[in-house]
């Protein structure tokens, strides 16, 4: 049967196969791809892999012929790197200018500008870019978009070979000069045998640079760290004062710890026929090395924190005995006040040594005369007259704020009637408002109907002087002067005071020791008859009751406390006269 050829009609179909299934090698297990890898066929007959014929015998013994031959060489082929891989986001950077015509302007003709060209190497493109400038005035920023740029007519494409450092290229009519690269540039091109040119001198707009000219640059000095208010709140006023001598001319140095600058006063002696000039320095300071300053410090450049000064000089520079240096000029200390030896001796724990013997110079001051103040021109008050002879700016007097704020808003008011001088000033009524504040006085007339007046302010609140008085040194009217029934002259007309404010009465009893008891007296009274004081009289009089109700009390415990020694007297007096008897 085997030898018969594999046509129709000399095969025959094996009965014992009954399945003739093909199953299937690939299939899903949990949710993953499995290979079903079956060792049986058709009818489940093994398969000519998985039969015992073609299983091979491992051979014992592991045999390497390397070790009778020797190592086989194995050559290594250079691995392939296409172009776009090799230069990936690698470019070339130039740096470019061009000039730009300008028409109809008679400030510029031209125009520099200034630009970058970027090559990039991957797939030989190229953008121009040109940086901003604030207030240019024209379009900036990328001037060709990157892409191939034609080089010639006939299609050929700028390459990287064609740029350098000093070449002109040519970008769609725009001839753009090459005066720079970055280090990556210049080190492509010389590893590819190019020769890169040396870096070219920036061209300078004269347009842009005179508009810099004209522009003020205002320079910022950075202070140092030192608190200038609280060294003004500790050592204001505080000055160390030394007596020095220079070409037998004797000078005052002080010394400002405040902000540690130096001031020199010239002392003249007395007929010197010197200009008198004070001040031989001003208040500066004064640095150590003045060798190596600048010829304009410090009489037209004094900045604080100057970069050419490196030190100036401090307190403890200045010793007695010693000679200090300022402005070429030698100085010899020979003396210093009182402050100036308690503060180095216990701030700076320094023992100044004791005064050397110099014959001073006398200073002979003139004696002040005498302030006489003019007499009052009777325009304002005298306390203006008087402050417009302390300076030549004339300012108000200084009130008193104490006075103000103790008493603000606090009103004295009293009602009036004038001393009728002609029969139709009979009926008229008054209210006199004093002011505690500002000691004023204010009149005011009550309303009469058909009066023919018209009421309101007969007397705007002013300072009423005391008929009699100085006219220099004058007297005001004050809260003691007014009462029940007292006549007052008020320039020239004269007034009854016949009535007052409860308020009044208030004041007076609060500050008794501001009026007599005559006063007090007088105003209690009037406010009785007007019955304003029943609430005052209930309260005085349950305090007087009050009062005698303790002193029975104090009484009865008093005569309490005798009755028994009183008995006992006695008893010891009739006990002696028993005995005696």
């Amino acid at each position: 049967m085997e030898g018969l050829p594999l046509i129709p009609g000399y095969s025959f179909r094996d009965p014992s196969i009954q399945d003739y299934k093909l199953k299937h090698k690939f299939s899903f297990f949990n949710g993953f791809r499995m290979l079903n890898d079956s060792k049986f066929g058709h009818g489940g007959r093994p398969i000519d892999v998985a039969s015992l014929a073609y299983i091979e015998e491992k051979d014992p013994i592991q045999y390497d012929p390397s070790l009778t031959y020797g190592r086989v060489r194995d050559y290594g082929y250079q691995q392939f790197v296409p172009h776009y891989a090799l230069f990936a986001q690698k470019c070339l950077r130039f740096k470019a200018f061009f000039r730009q015509g300008v028409f109809n302007s008679p400030n510029e003709h031209f125009r520099i500008r200034h630009v970058y060209i970027m090559y990039f190497l991957e797939d030989d493109t190229l953008y121009v870019i040109e940086p901003f400038i604030e207030n240019a005035g024209f379009l900036q920023g990328k001037l060709v978009r990157r892409n191939r740029i034609p080089k010639t007519l006939n299609g050929d494409y700028f390459h990287w070979k064609d740029l350098n450092i000093g070449k002109d290229i040519c970008i769609y009519g725009i001839v753009y000069h090459i005066i720079d690269c970055d280090l990556f540039t210049r080190e492509f091109l010389s590893s590819q045998g190019i020769d890169v040119g040396d870096k070219e001198d920036t061209p300078i707009d004269p347009y842009i640079e005179d508009r810099k000219m004209k522009i003020k640059v205002t320079e910022c000095v950075t202070r140092t760290s030192d608190d200038t208010r609280r060294r003004f709140l500790e050592y204001d006023k505080m000055i160390l004062s030394f007596n020095a001598k220079w070409n037998d001319d004797f000078y005052q140095i002080m010394y400002f710890l405040m902000d540690d600058t130096i001031a020199i006063r010239e002392v003249h002696k007395p007929n010197s026929g010197k200009d008198p000039v004070t001040m031989l320095l001003k208040r500066v300071k004064v640095p150590k090395n003045w060798k190596y300053l600048p010829s304009s410090y410090p009489g037209i450049y004094m900045e604080y924190g100057d970069p050419e000064i490196t030190e100036y000089y401090t307190p403890n520079d200045f010793k007695i005995g010693e000679t200090v240096y300022i402005f070429g000029r030698q100085f010899l200390l020979y003396d210093c006040d009182l402050f100036t030896r308690k503060y180095y001796s216990e701030v700076l724990r320094i023992i100044q040594p004791s005064s050397i013997p110099i014959d001073p110079p006398i200073d002979r001051m003139k004696p002040l005369s005498e302030l006489k103040v003019p007499p009052h021109i009777m325009l304002g008050t005298p306390e203006d007259t008087y402050a417009s002879c302390l300076s030549y700016r004339v300012k108000p007097p200084k009130k008193d704020i104490i006075r103000q704020l103790s008493n603000f808003s606090r009103k004295l008011r009293y009602s009036m009637k004038m001393d009728n001088v002609h029969p139709e000033d009979q009926d008229r009524d008054f209210i006199l408002e004093y002011n505690l504040s500002e000691g004023t006085v204010l009149i005011q007339e009550l309303e009469k109907r058909n009066s023919g007046r018209r009421e309101g302010c007969f007397l705007k609140a002013t300072l009423v002087k005391k008929p009699g008085t100085d006219r220099d040194n004058p007297l005001y009217y004050t809260p003691e002067d007014f009462f029940i029934g007292a006549r007052i002259n008020i320039f020239n007309h004269y007034f009854t005071i016949n009535g007052a404010d409860l308020y009044v009465y208030r004041y007076m009893e609060a500050n008794p020791e501001k009026f007599c008891q005559q006063i007090r007296d007088n105003m209690r009274n009037y406010f009785a008859q007007q019955e304003l004081l029943q609430n005052d009289i209930m309260i005085e009089a349950k305090k007087i009751q009050q009062r005698q109700h303790d002193a029975d009390i104090f009484v009865e415990k008093e005569i309490e406390n005798e009755v028994p020694i009183n008995s006992q007297i006695c008893q010891d007096v009739e006990g002696k006269t028993k005995e005696i008897s």
